[in-house]
C-alpha cells in the first residue's frame, strides 16, 4: 500500500502526535480509532515525516498505551500506511492474538496478494470476535482475490439481515459484481455505498476506475471519473493509485499540467516510483508535442480525419447511443461498418442511417470504405504464435490482465478485447494510439512474455 499526503498549509500550532496516539488508544480501540489515527498522522501539521519519526521511536510511544496488544496493532497499522508491508506483517503477526492486530494483518496480507493466509485468519475471527462483521468482509475480499465469487456471495448472503443497508455491504456487493464482469451493476452498488457513507473512499476509487472504461455517454461527458478520483483526495492518507490514475485521466483530457502535478506529487513521496517517472516524462513530452505545429503539418491528413471522434459531430441521442454501444468511437471505426450492419442493430433505423451518411459525406467518406480498402490490399499477416498457443490463453479478455489504467484505455481505443487481438498488433500499431508511450508498450510486452507470447513482428 503506497500513500502520499498532498502539500498543505496550516495556521495550527504543532501538535504532539505521540500524545494524540496515547489519547486515542486510552479510549479503547475501535475501527474508527484507526481512521482517526490516520487523519491525525496526515493532518496539515503532521505528515509522513513525523509519522516515520514516531515509528522509529516507538518504544517511547508504546509506554503511553495501556495495552501491549493495542500498541502492536497501532504500530503495525502505521507501518502499513507508510508502505512498509514487510515490517507491518512482522509486527502484526507478533500481535495476532488481538482482534485489531489480526484485522490489520489480514489487510496487509491482502495488499501482498496472499489471500489464502488472509482468509484463514478472517475465518478464525469471523464468529467470536466483537469485530466479526469486519472479519466477514475481509473474508469476502480474500475470496474475491482468489476468484472464488460464489463463496464470497454466500458470506454476503449471511450478512444481509443486519448489514443490507450499510455502505460496507453495498461496497462488497459491488466488488462481487465487478469480479463477475457485471460492471454496470457494480457501478450502481458503489453509488449506493457512497450515498450511505460519503467518506467511503474505496467506493469512490472503484467508481472512478470503472467509469474510466464503462461510462455511459452522459457519464463520460459529465466527467464523473475525474470527479470521483478527485473526491478520493479528501482521504488521509491518499492512496498513490488514486493520484496516478487521476494524472492519467488528466492527460487523457489533455490537461497535461494537471497530470504533471499528479506525477510530481507521487515522486515527492516515492522518488523511485518507476511508473510515475515514466508517466511524468510522457506528460512533459505531450506539452511540447501539443504545440508542435511543424509536426502536425507532417502528419498524414487522412489519418487525422479518421481519428476524429464521432462525438465531435451533432448527432441525435439515438445515433450517438447506438454508435457508442457498437464501440464505434471514430470516423475510422465507422467506415469499417456497412449499412446493413448498422441497420441490423437494435433501435438503429433509416433516420439514423441518413444522419450518419450525411455526416460522412462532409468528410468525403462513406460507409464500408474501410472494408473496400482492405479488400484492395493484402491482409496483414497473423502472428505465427497464434497457431501453437493455448486457445484458452488467446481467448483471455484483456480486462483480466493486470494492466495499468493507461494501457487498458489504449486497448479500448484500439478495440483490442482478447489476448488474441493483442498478439496480432505490432509495436507501431500500438504506439499510434493516443497517449500510448514506451511505458505502456513495455508493460504490454512484459505481460505477454509471462504467457510465452509476443506482439506480431
Amino acid at each position: 500500500m503506497e500513500n502520499i499526503v498532498l502539500d498543505q498549509t496550516s495556521d495550527q500550532p504543532d501538535q504532539d502526535l505521540s500524545a494524540i496516539v496515547g489519547e486515542i488508544a486510552a479510549e479503547g480501540l475501535q475501527k474508527q480509532s484507526f481512521h482517526r489515527l490516520s487523519y491525525e498522522a496526515y493532518s496539515a501539521v503532521n505528515g509522513s515525516d513525523k509519522l516515520r519519526s514516531l515509528v522509529s521511536d516507538w518504544g517511547v510511544v508504546a509506554g503511553s498505551i495501556p495495552s501491549t496488544a493495542d500498541a502492536g496493532a497501532i504500530l503495525g497499522y502505521f507501518q502499513m500506511i507508510l508502505g512498509d508491508l514487510d515490517a507491518a506483517q512482522a509486527t502484526l503477526e507478533s500481535n495476532s492474538g488481538s482482534d485489531w492486530g489480526s484485522y490489520w494483518l489480514c489487510r496487509v496480507l491482502l495488499e501482498k496478494k496472499m489471500p489464502g493466509e488472509a482468509l484463514a485468519i478472517a475465518k478464525k475471527f469471523q464468529g467470536g470476535s466483537p469485530a466479526s462483521v469486519d472479519f466477514a468482509y475481509l473474508a469476502v475480499e480474500a475470496l474475491l482475490q482468489s476468484t472464488n465469487i460464489d463463496e464470497a456471495r454466500s458470506i454476503l448472503d449471511s450478512l444481509k439481515t443486519g448489514q443490507s443497508e450499510s455502505s460496507q455491504f453495498a461496497y462488497a456487493s459491488g466488488r462481487c459484481s465487478e469480479k463477475d464482469g457485471d460492471y454496470r451493476e457494480a457501478i450502481d452498488f458503489y453509488h449506493r455505498a457512497t450515498s450511505l457513507d460519503e467518506e467511503n473512499y474505496d467506493a469512490y476509487f472503484r467508481l472512478g476506475y470503472l467509469l474510466g472504461f464503462h461510462a455511459t455517454e452522459e457519464e463520460e461527458q459529465s466527467g464523473l471519473a475525474l470527479e470521483y478520483y478527485e473526491k478520493c483526495l479528501q482521504a488521509r492518507p491518499i492512496n498513490t493509485n488514486v493520484v496516478m490514475n487521476l494524472g492519467i485521466l488528466y492527460e487523457d483530457c489533455e490537461r497535461y499540467h494537471d497530470a504533471i502535478q499528479c506525477f510530481q506529487a507521487v515522486l515527492k513521496h516515492h522518488p523511485n516510483h518507476t511508473r510515475a517517472k515514466l508517466f511524468l516524462d510522457d506528460a512533459v513530452a505531450s506539452t511540447t508535442m501539443f504545440y508542435d505545429k511543424e509536426q502536425e503539418k507532417k502528419a498524414d491528413r487522412q489519418s487525422q480525419v479518421l481519428r476524429i471522434p464521432v462525438s465531435d459531430f451533432e448527432l441525435s441521442v439515438r445515433s450517438r447511443n447506438c454508435l457508442h454501444k457498437m464501440n464505434i468511437d471514430t470516423l475510422g471505426d465507422l467506415i469499417m461498418r456497412t449499412e446493413q450492419e448498422l441497420l441490423a442493430y437494435k433501435n438503429f433505423g433509416e433516420t439514423s442511417l441518413t444522419e450518419i451518411k450525411e455526416m460522412l459525406v462532409q468528410k468525403k467518406l462513406r460507409l464500408g470504405q474501410g472494408l473496400d480498402e482492405l479488400d484492395s490490399e493484402p491482409l496483414s499477416p497473423r502472428n505465427p504464435l497464434e497457431a501453437s498457443a493455448d486457445p484458452q490463453v488467446l481467448d483471455t479478455p484483456i480486462d483480466l490482465l493486470n494492466l495499468s489504467v493507461r494501457s487498458r484505455r489504449c486497448m479500448e481505443r484500439l478495440n483490442v478485447r482478447l489476448v488474441r487481438d493483442l498478439i496480432n498488433k505490432t509495436e507501431v500499431e500500438l504506439m499510434s494510439a493516443k497517449n500510448f508511450g514506451m511505458t505502456s508498450l513495455t508493460e504490454i510486452k512484459q505481460q505477454l512474455n509471462e504467457q510465452g507470447l509476443s506482439l506480431r513482428g
